[in-house]
Formats: C-alpha cells, structure tokens, sequence
C-alpha cells in the first residue's frame, strides 16, 4: 500500500507541474481538438489514475499510471530537445520540463516496483473471455 501512496502523491505532483508549464508555455497553433486532446491528457488521464488508485486501491492499477509516465516521459525529452534548439531558449520551460521528466521517471521506478510486488490477499482480475473448449 505504500508504493500506491507514493504513486499517488507524484501523480498529483506531476499534475501541479504540468500545470504550472502550461501557463508558462506560449500558445501554440494547435487546433480546438489537438488542444483538448493535449489538455485531457495532461490533466484527465493522471487525474482519472489517482481517482482509480484512490478508489480500487490494487497493485495492477498502478501499471497504468506506469504506461502514463513513459509516454509523459518521452513527450518530455522531446520538449526538451524542441526548447533546447530554439534560438533563444527560455530556461523555465526547460527547468519545469526537466522536473516533470524526473516525476514521470520516479513514477515508472517506484510505481513499476509496488506493481510487480506480489501480495497474496490480492487476486488478479478475472479473464473477461469466456472459456471455450473445443470438443473433437
């Protein structure tokens, strides 16, 4: 149960940073969909896993917030590399990039480890195909 706490805990962190890049970030021309895609991504995906982490309280849940943080993570670098080759980069873009980077990745160590812990109170979730057998 701690490693879900902890998970917990930099979800939300994660959230509060991306917030604060996305005020500082200059608007971008993305379309109405790009942009709301991007928005629900950002903020309804992590905002959905620490609402399941909350409620179902199960070490598989925490695989999902795992898969979150390496797509966040490789969106990271490459906003890195993106600001970074601009001509006159803004060190604060790259300063918050860099911390959420750090979350995304503490978030796949420390939330892959309590995933991949067994508990032996916990069942896995039952197979949602039924069992067809063939008889010949």
């Amino acid at each position: 149960m701690n490693g879900i706490r902890t998970t917990i805990v930099l979800l939300a962190g994660l959230t509060a940073l991306e917030a604060l890049l996305f005020l500082f970030q200059s608007p971008s021309p993305l379309s109405t969909i790009q942009d709301e895609i991007l928005v629900g991504f950002l903020f309804g995906v992590p905002a959905l896993l620490i609402g399941g982490l909350v409620a179902i309280r199960k070490h598989w849940t925490v695989m999902a917030a795992v898969m979150y943080s390496t797509i966040a993570l490789a969106l990271d670098l490459a906003t890195i590399v993106q600001e970074a080759s601009q001509p006159a980069p803004r060190a604060i873009v790259l300063a918050l990039t860099a911390g959420s980077s750090v979350l995304n990745f503490l978030i796949m160590i420390l939330g892959g480890r309590c995933a991949l812990t067994f508990q032996p109170g916990e069942r896995p979730p039952e197979d949602p195909h039924p069992n067809l057998q063939f008889h010949s």
